[in-house]
Order: structure tokens, then sequence, then C-alpha cells
């Protein structure tokens, strides 16, 4: 974790991001009032999470399919590599990333590719890691909202996005922003959230696993793959694939429950046993004041987070890749 949240960051700024991010929780019927404050939704929910999710993760938020003899951190270059081959990237594209992170995939696939690569994300903390984690010649980075990108029309050869349609609080709003900023015949790519249909809402078990999803992880409302289609195709799109990657020999949910070497801290921390040690390391810095007041909230929502998305794993009902492709004509 960066020294921002555990030392710098004052203690009323972290109890007020994490008591505005959890009052927009309180009523489970507020999916509209969480909309028409993504902004505040999703930029507080950042703020609080990124540093854990670098401490646990890396630089790539995101989950992968895996296979036997991959590591975990092989399995997730291989997924962004595999954006980056099925946009046919070459030197001099210009390519768009919408919600980047802290970079991760960027690099990546600029590095891949030779395409100059673009992210946007709409929060300014990311923005301040991913300067300074590093900025190829050829990438750069922009605070902005994907619901009102900050380019021109017809800027980009293609566009990808790698889990964070999620967040939209409108997919075809969202579509509708990249349609406009993509060349004609340009590529959008990506791989996105999504209940399968094996949700059944009439199920409180999977409403209850829908909720610690959205809860856990500063999103306004899970929508279906089929309603990821609709979407695209509303906003203009030709969609020409869309699909659940298949599972690999090792289950994108692994990491929450163990089974790799427990010597590797990458794969140790995202445990039940690893986030078990983090919040007591973090609750005695919060204690002894080398954490702000508040971290251990940010824990919490963080837990929502790793048993929703490990029971919607288990029982099919949710996909963390559904992956499309579709064309501007």
């Amino acid at each position: 974790m960066s020294e921002k949240t555990l030392i710098h960051r004052s203690n009323e700024a972290v109890k007020k991001e994490v008591s505005s991010y959890n009052q927009l929780y309180e009523d489970a019927n507020s999916i509209d009032k969480r909309k028409d404050e993504y902004k505040t939704l999703v930029t507080n929910y950042y703020s609080l999470a990124t540093d854990f999710y670098e401490y646990g993760w890396g630089q790539s938020f995101h989950f992968a399919n895996r296979f036997r003899g991959e590591t975990l951190a092989e399995s997730i270059q291989r997924h962004e590599s595999y954006l980056a081959l099925r946009m046919q990237l070459k030197p001099g594209d210009k390519v768009l990333d919408i919600g980047c992170g802290v970079g991760g995939p960027l690099r990546r696939i600029a590095n891949l590719s030779g395409a100059h690569v673009t992210g946007v994300t709409i929060s300014q903390y990311q923005i301040q890691r991913a300067k300074a984690i590093g900025v190829p010649a050829n990438c750069q980075f922009i605070q902005g909202d994907f619901m009102q990108l900050p380019f021109e029309d017809n800027t980009f050869d293609h566009v990808y996005v790698i889990e964070a349609a999620c967040h939209a609080p409108e997919k075809a709003k969202c579509f509708a922003e990249v349609l406009r900023v993509l060349k004609p015949g340009g590529s959008f790519v990506g791989y996105d959230w999504c209940i399968t249909d094996k949700y059944d809402k009439d199920n409180r078990d999977h409403r209850e696993t829908k909720r610690l999803i959205e809860e856990g992880d500063g999103l306004p409302d899970l929508k279906s793959t089929d309603d990821l289609v609709v979407d695209l195709k509303a906003a203009g799109f030709t969609v020409e694939e869309s699909r659940i990657i298949p599972e690999g020999d090792i289950p994108w949910y692994q990491p929450f429950i163990g089974g790799d070497s427990y010597f590797s801290l990458a794969n140790f921390r995202t445990t039940t046993i690893g986030r078990w040690f983090t919040r007591n390391m973090v609750w005695f810095m919060e204690k002894t004041k080398l954490a702000a007041e508040g971290t251990i909230g940010t824990l919490e929502i963080l837990e929502k987070a790793a048993v929703g998305l490990l029971r919607g794993g288990q029982t099919g009902i949710f996909t963390p890749y559904f992956f499309f492709i579709a064309r501007k004509s």
C-alpha cells in the first residue's frame, strides 16, 4: 500500500469517504440514487480501494481464466494480450482504455503493440498513482468520465475496456460516448462484469450475492450479459462477437480461496487467511495512527466484495469476463 493511505491521508478525509460511500448502499432499493451519484460513488471507492488493490493484486485490477502451469500473473498478462490481438493493433494506432486504473493493462498493451494508448479514469488518485509508477513514451493518463469523454469525435482507431463498464450508471450512454470518439471501422473490445443466465431474481441467495458484489465493488447496478449486448446495439454498434470466456483449469475466483503457494505474497494476500492477516495489520496500524482512522472501514467494504465474488463464481451466477467485440460502421 502506498504512503498516502497509510500515513499522509487525514482521518477526516478517509472517514468522510467511507461514510459517503456506505450511505449509498443503506437502502437496498437505492439503485436510482447510486446511478445519480455515480461520480461520487466510483471516485470514493477508488480513492479508498486502489492501494489495497495494488497490495493484493498488483497493477492490473482484473481477473482472468487460468490454465494448469500458469501463475496468476501470467494468466492476467495473457488475458490483456488477447485484447491487443483481437484489436489487431499496430504501431501508430491511437487507442483508448476507458477505466484504466493505475495502468497495468495499458502499459502492457502499448508495449506489445507499439500503439499509442490513452487511459481515462474518473479517479484523480489513480492518475497520481499511474504517473508515479511511470508513463511510457507511447502512453498517457487523463482524468475523465467515460460518460462524457473529453475527446473530439472520431479520435481513436480502437477502444477497449477491462472490467470497468460495470461502473457506468447507464451502459448504453457510456457506449454511445465510445462510439462518438471511435473512428469509422474502429473496434470496441472488452471484458465486463455481468450476471449470467443462471441468476434467478426470485432466489434470495442470488439477490444477496449480487448485492455484496455491488456494495463491495462500487457498482450502481450489476446487469446481465444480454443487457450488455442490447446496450451496445442501442448505442449504434454492430456486435461481432459476445461470449463468456471459457473457464480454464483453475477457476478465476481461486485467489480468494487459496491453493497456490503460500510462500508467494501475491497469492497469500487475497486468500481468506491473507485477508484476515491484512485486516489485523491494518487494525493495529489504525490504532497506532500509522493508518488513517477509517481505513479498516475500507477493508470491510472489500471483504463484502470478496465474499460476493466467491459466491458468484462458485454458483455460476456471475462472470467477471463477458467478452465482446463491437464495431463502428
